[in-house]
């Protein structure tokens, strides 16, 4: 009868450090992965905002101010529903064209400040599935907003601390706004909104 062999505990060890490294190496990946969209959706906030000054300076009134009051005419929707914008690449015929959401995202490409021949669902994207930018007015506060609708609440947060410096969805310029509250935890989808004209 021959002997059977079993695995030492050294070989069992090594085995285990392997499967750690591994594993470390693949949750580190998808750290940085996951810290590499939440920066590039940050700059793509700013961009965003800088845009509309740009569009605010040459012309003197918002993007979607069609009436020339200060406020856009598009209202934010409050929840994790985001707009409809328009997939149609065709340029824009002139200032306040289109409805609703699509309104700011026309003017500013009739300005040019944005690609003319870009839709505007694409202009609209987020590093994010399934997320979106909203240029409107916030009835409830009164002020114009940048909304960023179904991004994972941990995001939101890291936004939160980098622009207000503190993790409070209930005050600063960038607020919670698809449920009344501070930041859930976790990946739970939420929507932001950043008020950047005024507070």
């Amino acid at each position: 009868m021959g002997k059977t062999r079993g695995f030492t505990l050294v070989e069992l060890a090594i085995v285990l450090v392997i499967i750690g490294i591994i594993l470390g190496a693949i949750l580190k990946g998808t750290e940085l992965i996951n810290n590499a969209k939440v920066k590039r959706l940050q700059n793509d906030l700013r961009g965003l905002e800088a845009a509309i000054w740009t569009f605010y300076d040459r012309t003197g009134r918002w993007p979607g101010d069609c009436n020339n009051d200060g406020t856009i005419e598009y209202e934010l929707q409050q929840g994790t529903t985001p707009p409809l914008l328009s997939t149609d690449p065709t340029t824009p015929t002139g200032l306040c064209t289109g409805t609703d959401a699509d309104v700011s995202f026309n003017d500013l490409r009739y300005a040019r400040i944005f690609s003319p021949n870009a839709a505007n669902a694409d202009l609209a994207k987020t590093p994010f599935s399934r997320s979106v930018f909203a240029i409107g007015f916030n009835g409830t506060a009164g002020y114009n907003a940048i909304a960023i609708y179904n991004i994972p609440a941990w995001a939101a947060m890291t936004i939160d601390a980098s622009i207000d410096g503190s993790m409070n969805g209930t005050a600063g310029r960038i607020r919670r706004w698809d449920a009344a509250g501070d930041w859930p935890g976790g990946d739970q989808s939420v929507t932001l909104i950043y008020y950047f004209d005024r507070m």
